[in-house]
């Protein structure tokens, strides 16, 4: 009796295998995916443990009667700020650090998959081969963006999996709408992954040189990132509240105010008096100048995940605009 496993019993019996261009650049870049997948997994189980942490205290010490910091009691506020030094600062420094994640993809990742290549000719091998250079461009992007998104994903998920309870008993306690958490949970992380893994990809394309491509990725992030974050707040429609005869302005709990300033009597926005900020009497200062309530506009609680969806809309949207340039290039352009 023969010994040997026919082929399509031994796939049958192993699963799919990688194969082709794909099995070429898993094996180019399976280092550092493994690492990639390795922490990811890392960082979700212990997000997980921090999780039930989190749940248990919240139903032990009953933080549901003080949720969202709405009851302003001296034993809520107590109680609260008892629970954030516990288990809100510990989580402060990982949110901190979670922006530094889509740097990595652009300038580790993303810098050097098409750099190397033109810079140490191997891409020249394609032209022997069966394969298209737009087809090579697809293998050598579409695997490590996939490990990206699978990794990022993993680990955004994980965070806000850790985050969601500490800012729900928090409430304005623990500002969603900082720098961080925004940057740190939810579907931006990912957006952002992609797109800064797209522009290091197309800066090697450009500039074919892997150290000045790595370089020029960590800039371009940079400012990509001050971009977003200098268009944030115009991504999703403002709420605003007018409000007569008060000297502030009206906005729930935990909002991201955007601006606020004074009405005349007639409803229309006037300029800050400003001479009358050194007065004891400053409502009726205001008066005296015809200025009789405040406006606000704002980003209430609810606008939270609208903005995060819309901001990695823009960052794919950007992502692709990067894969055209990208082809374009390849189509036009001798490599």
């Amino acid at each position: 009796m023969s010994a040997t496993i026919p082929r399509s019993r031994a796939a049958a019996r192993y699963g799919p295998r990688l194969r082709g261009l794909t099995w070429l650049m898993w094996r180019q870049n399976r280092a550092v995916f493994l690492i990639g997948l390795v922490a990811a997994a890392a960082v979700a189980v212990y997000a997980a443990v921090q999780h039930q942490h989190v749940t248990e205290a919240i139903a032990a010490q009953h933080l549901d009667a003080c949720r969202g910091g709405t009851v302003h009691t001296t034993q809520c506020t107590r109680d609260l700020l008892a629970f954030g030094r516990e288990y809100q600062y510990p989580l402060r420094r990982p949110l901190q650090l979670m922006p530094v994640l889509p740097f990595l993809f652009g300038v580790f990742l993303g810098a050097p998959q098409l750099a190397q290549e033109l810079e140490s000719g191997t891409y020249r091998t394609v032209a022997t081969q069966s394969v298209t250079r737009l087809r090579w461009f697809a293998a050598k992007l579409g695997v490590p963006l996939a490990v990206t998104v699978i990794v990022s994903g993993v680990v955004a998920t994980a965070m806000t999996w850790w985050w969601h309870p500490i800012a729900e008993a928090m409430g304005p306690l623990f500002p969603r709408y900082d720098w961080y958490p925004f940057y740190g949970v939810g579907p931006v992380v990912v957006g952002l992954s992609v797109l800064f893994f797209l522009t290091g990809a197309t800066l090697g394309l450009l500039l074919r040189r892997t150290v000045a491509a790595m370089g020029a990725a960590l800039v371009a992030g940079a400012g990509l990132f001050a971009l977003l974050e200098r268009v944030r707040p115009h991504l999703w429609p403002v709420s605003t509240s007018v409000a007569q005869n008060t000297a502030s302005p009206r906005v729930p709990d935990n909002v991201w105010l955007l601006g606020d300033g004074p009405l005349t009597v007639d409803g229309r926005r006037a300029s800050e008096a400003v001479d009358c900020l050194p007065q004891d009497s400053y409502a009726q200062c205001l008066r005296s100048h015809g200025l009789t309530g405040r406006w606000a506009e704002y980003h209430p609680v609810t606008h939270f995940w609208s903005l995060q969806w819309a901001a990695t809309a823009l960052c794919l949207a950007v992502g692709l605009a990067l894969v055209a340039l990208s082809v374009w290039r390849m189509r036009r352009h001798a490599t």
